[in-house]
């Protein structure tokens, strides 16, 4: 029974170790992207684009359920049945997003037509998102080599109850708290990128989990060993 529950842990093991260096090769390339593309957005780090969007929307029903929800709508403290009716030029909208808006009823629907607020993209932005992006995958490098030397360990395990092992599981565990403030870290700048905001840390509690358990499972990985190595000291 031992024999086959070994047996079951090197198998997981050789497939651990597997797909790890599979995820090294696939996290590497695209550092190597990014390198490509840190080094081009730096060397016009000063420079603006300049973005409007215009958009063009067909909502439609079978039967008359739009025509019943169009009195119950409003744009701006206007209701949308006033503007479909009155209004046959584009409409200014107060909007931080949306600058015109054009709404006109047709069979079982609406036409709606919008254009965007200018959208100013800083090249400065970019280049530090992708610096921040690329200093993320490093990490997860890091983190993947680490549980790639653990599942090299395991494949060949007579036991899981060993110090080299359980050492191992440690440091992929301390290397996953990097891996979960790298992330954090990135998810800032991808707001401050995306929404114009000020940059703002927001922690995952599922990654926080997932340490957790896994220190949970060192524990445990410590005390099956002390009991194996009182069980060899009685033999």
């Amino acid at each position: 029974m031992e024999n086959q529950s070994v047996k079951k842990i090197n198998i997981a093991g050789n497939i651990g170790y597997v797909i790890s260096i599979l995820l090294i090769v696939c996290s590497i390339a695209a550092m190597v992207g990014l390198g490509i593309g840190l080094i081009a957005t730096a060397v016009v780090s000063n420079n603006e684009i300049n973005v409007k969007i215009a958009t063009n929307v067909d909502i439609s029903s079978k039967g008359n359920f739009i025509n019943k929800i169009i009195p119950f709508v409003s744009i701006d403290g206007v209701n949308l049945r006033n503007i479909t009716e009155e209004v046959k030029d584009d409409i200014k909208v107060n909007d931080e997003d949306i600058s015109e808006l054009s709404i006109q009823e047709q069979d079982g629907g609406l036409n709606i037509k919008a254009k965007t607020n200018e959208i100013t993209i800083s090249m400065k932005k970019i280049t530090i998102f992708l610096a921040a992006t690329f200093v993320y995958l490093l990490v997860v490098t890091i983190a993947l080599y680490k549980i790639k030397s653990l599942m090299k360990s395991l494949k060949t395990a007579e036991t899981p109850f060993t110090p080299e092992i359980i050492k191992k599981m440690t440091t992929f565990a301390n290397t996953l708290i990097a891996v979960v403030l790298a992330r954090t870290i990135h998810g800032g700048f991808v707001t401050l990128l995306t929404s114009g905001k000020e940059f703002n840390l927001s922690f995952d509690l599922s990654s926080i989990l997932l340490v957790a358990v896994i220190y949970l499972l060192i524990f445990v990985f410590k005390y099956g060993a002390e009991l194996q190595k009182e069980s060899d000291e009685t033999v």
